[in-house]
């Protein structure tokens, strides 16, 4: 009679505000505990709610960052560095920044490491702004991306260096090396047998021409 009068006045809900709370069986016996108010199941559901949104948030992060990885900065202040990386199997986008202080040469080279069936193809590797591309000078199975040897140049600024390619189910990795040399790049000035040559040219042309100036006469 006891448990019927709690179920009848609480679980019903007649004194929920006053005194709520839950009735529920046990094999002790029929037990009672205090039912979460209003404000708690509010509460409880927002959180839960919150909870979805973020394991949402993580899954499509963690989807984005399987194609693409920041590889944060490469210090290239005592003129040259050095970086590497393992990308995701599948596509992958890569980048790095690093920061000219001065107008500067720029040159670079990447190669491929892999061992097996490993295997890193590159699409491209690109320095922006300017759109900056390395040449590919060397295919499978290890690859080799390189600035033409002139080098780019650059002035002040942050630039980006974005490597996009495919990486084999077992992953392979890349490694590379960046350097920067005060100045811009110099246009080659003709070496002196170059010089030779042009002049023993014009002097060949004026006599042809004066030549044909006499039997014209």
């Amino acid at each position: 009679m006891f448990y019927a009068w709690l179920a009848e006045e609480f679980s019903t809900g007649k004194r929920a505000g006053e005194f709520p709370v839950r009735l529920y069986r046990t094999k002790l016996g029929l037990m009672l505990e205090p039912a979460p108010s209003r404000t708690q199941l509010s509460r409880r559901k927002k959180a839960m709610t919150l909870s979805k949104v973020a394991t949402a948030s993580a899954l499509v992060l963690a989807s984005a960052g399987s194609f693409a990885a920041a590889l944060g900065s490469i210090d290239l202040s005592s003129g040259s560095g050095f970086f590497g990386n393992t990308p995701v199997a599948g596509l992958f986008l890569d980048t790095l920044t690093f920061t000219v202080t001065t107008a500067a040469t720029f040159n670079g080279s990447i190669t491929t490491v892999v061992n097996g069936t490993q295997d890193v193809d590159f699409t491209s590797i690109v320095v922006t702004p300017g759109a900056f591309a390395f040449a590919s000078l060397l295919g499978d199975p290890v690859e080799v991306w390189a600035t033409p040897a002139a080098g780019f140049g650059l002035t002040p600024g942050v630039y980006t260096l974005t490597l996009s390619g495919t990486n084999s189910a077992s992953i392979g990795s890349y490694a590379g090396n960046l350097a920067l040399t005060p100045g811009l790049p110099v246009t080659s000035m003709p070496e002196p047998e170059t010089y030779a040559m042009l002049l023993a040219g014009l002097g060949l042309m004026g006599f042809v021409a004066r030549r044909r100036k006499k039997k014209s006469s």
